[in-house]
């Protein structure tokens, strides 16, 4: 699902993904001709193997995500670490950016509950 940065504008725009058992919603908004602001959950489960005994496991996802989406290459002026995403073809992939922060999550460690007791 891609969304063109002309049409965020300071009202807040919604969406919604079905990403299989995941669900990525909330809303985006301009804060500058060049950056829109995003505000979303991501919950739902995930299957997924313990990492220490290998014992397959459903995992729940309850997150919230805040990201600066800049249309081009992003400056940072004030040197901060900031969540910012660049897309360099005026369009906002939120597929793309909802499986790339599914991704950030799961890159984490995860134990069963037995694993998880050691």
């Amino acid at each position: 699902m891609k969304i063109a940065f002309s049409k965020i504008n300071s009202a807040p725009y919604p969406f919604n993904l079905n990403l299989d058992n995941v669900i990525f919603e909330g809303d985006m908004v301009r804060i500058n001709p060049k950056h829109v602001k995003l505000k979303a959950t991501m919950q739902g489960f995930v299957d997924r193997p313990c990492d220490r005994c290998g014992l397959d496991m459903k995992l729940k996802l309850d997150e919230n995500i805040e990201l600066l989406l800049s249309d081009g290459i992003f400056k940072d002026f004030k040197n901060e670490l900031s969540d910012t995403i660049e897309f360099f073809d005026s369009q906002i992939d939120l597929a793309e950016l909802a499986f790339g922060e599914l991704e950030v999550h799961l890159s984490d460690y995860f134990y069963c509950d037995v694993c998880g007791k050691i």
